[in-house]
């Protein structure tokens, strides 16, 4: 029976992440906040929340640690991505929802746990994939929190702030389910660590120019609704 429900899961795991692998490139070359890109970013969150609980289930009843707190990171970007949109008035004094807060305490906790594993086991002399693959998660992961925390409770705001962190959370998201994919389908890629990490290596600059990129255009005078659709929550 065990056995049944791990290969069910599995498929349900398998087939969101597929899902996820090919529709947010839709999201990104389509008008951002317009119709087309509101949708199959939808389909994108949710797709990842599908992969989340089932990576989750699989890692209790298979015992895996590792592949349920990766879930919980890569999850985290796409949900801090996806409540950034409802954050728009943060130059205006607007606070964080309760959710926000729970979002990134849990997130805090889960991503402390990885990072501090792998710097423990770094300092204890066991520099192998797993250690690598946990310290350097943790230390994205909790930058990330530390990132979104500051962003609700700096005292000064840029206006597009919630733009930029909508960006990074869904880009962030999606570099994390290209590394999953390539975890298990580029096994030809060594040593293991670098299977999951060269997404990360890659994209990262990428999401710094592309911020960056939107940032410039509105330092030139260019509203928020002259690059995109914008709809205040």
């Amino acid at each position: 029976m065990e056995e049944l429900i791990v290969k069910a899961v599995r498929l349900v795991h398998i087939a969101a992440g597929f899902t996820a692998l090919v529709i947010a490139p839709l999201a990104m070359i389509a008008r951002k906040g317009g119709d087309a890109h509101r949708r199959w970013g939808k389909i994108f969150f949710y797709a990842m929340a599908v992969v989340t609980v089932t990576a989750i289930i699989i890692g209790i009843i298979r015992p895996n640690v590792f592949l349920a707190m990766v879930a919980v990171f890569s999850f985290h970007m796409i949900a801090s991505g996806y409540r950034a949109l409802y954050h728009k008035r943060l130059h205006e004094g607007q606070r964080p929802g309760r959710w926000d807060i729970i979002l990134q305490a849990s997130a805090g906790v889960i991503n402390g746990g990885l990072f501090i594993w792998g710097i423990t086991n770094m300092m204890l002399g066991n520099r192998n994939s797993a250690t690598i693959l946990f310290l350097v998660f943790g230390m994205i992961g909790s930058l990330m929190v530390w990132r979104n925390l500051q962003r609700f409770f700096k005292r000064s705001h840029e206006k597009q702030e919630w733009l930029f962190a909508h960006m990074t959370g869904f880009l962030g998201g999606y570099i994390a389910t290209v590394s999953a994919f390539s975890a298990v389908n580029m096994v030809f890629i060594k040593p293991v660590w670098l299977q999951w990490l060269w997404p990360t290596i890659l994209g990262a600059p990428l999401i710094a120019l592309w911020v960056n990129y939107y940032r410039k255009k509105f330092t030139r005078g260019r509203r928020a609704r002259d690059v995109v659709e914008v709809r205040i929550r």
